[in-house]
């Protein structure tokens, strides 16, 4: 069965059923959460995307995919591989095209991490950025933030937590991690996200709150995560370099945390 997904760049499942899993690196987790590696089941659809495969969740058979944020010069050679959607003229593409929240629900954040980032600022911040997603929109889509226990990310099935939390990403490169479950495949009338999780590697990157040289800009790279959040794909062309969704980030990198033309027509699009 063919299931469309993310970025137009899949037109049907990989059948296969090799697991892939992501680079080793020392085992240097800072804190009780493991480290965040990818399952022996997971499968690379595309460059920096891992299909989780499926599960049920609330009586439904959802399925599950990792994205990947690299910083600039990892996992593929720049200006190779990796297109804009289809009839994509204004620099956007869906995980699915349909597939969104239905539903508004709480997620949880742990701001404890290595860099020393402000624990009020990174809440303040998440809401701040999830807050232009959802102005853009038109629509309450991602809710507000709870209390709660974050117990790491979900690789093989939901467990109805949204979660957002610092940690060792197994991947080198990698800054950032979304995971999103959903129901991507079918009519597009009944596709829906359920769940997603969002890690933040502190032991390869520092931090900034203000764009430093040499860190990662936080805003920067949680409004990108949160664009997957909320059913927008990555984009790889040069064209679309300037837009949030662009899937690569660079040290003092900041114009990720304001929302462009095609970010802004995109989610206006899924949502409308």
């Amino acid at each position: 069965m063919k299931k469309y997904i993310i970025l137009g760049l899949f037109v049907a499942m990989l059948m296969v059923s090799v697991g892939v899993v992501l680079a080793a690196k020392p085992d240097t987790a800072p804190r009780g959460l493991t480290k965040v590696t990818m399952p022996s089941h997971a499968v690379e659809v595309a460059p920096g995307v891992f299909s989780l495969g499926t599960a049920m969740n609330n009586g439904k058979v959802v399925e599950g995919y990792a994205f990947v944020h690299y910083k600039k010069g990892y996992q593929r050679p720049e200006g190779k591989g990796g297109k804009a959607p289809k009839g994509d003229s204004q620099c956007y593409g869906f995980l699915s095209k349909g597939a969104k929240w239905k539903t508004v629900e709480p997620y949880i954040v742990d701001p404890t991490n290595t860099r020393g980032l402000d624990g009020t600022f990174i809440k303040d911040n998440m809401m701040s950025n999830i807050a232009k997603w959802e102005s853009a929109s038109g629509k309450n889509i991602l809710g507000d933030e709870v209390a709660g226990i974050v117990d790491g990310a979900d690789t093989v099935s939901p467990d109805n937590k949204n979660e957002v939390y610092f940690a060792d990403i197994d991947s080198q490169g990698a800054i950032g991690v979304t995971i999103i479950w959903g129901i991507f495949g079918g009519p597009p009338q009944g596709r829906e996200l359920v769940e997603w999780d969002m890690i933040f590697d502190d032991v390869d990157f520092d931090w900034s709150m203000v764009g430093e040289a040499g860190k990662m800009d936080f805003e920067n790279i949680a409004t990108h995560e949160l664009g997957h959040s909320v059913g927008m794909g990555d984009l790889y062309t040069d064209e679309c370099s300037e837009q949030t969704m662009y899937g690569y980030a660079d040290y003092g990198e900041t114009k990720k945390g304001t929302l462009e033309a095609g970010d802004i027509t995109g989610i206006q699009e899924l949502y409308k």
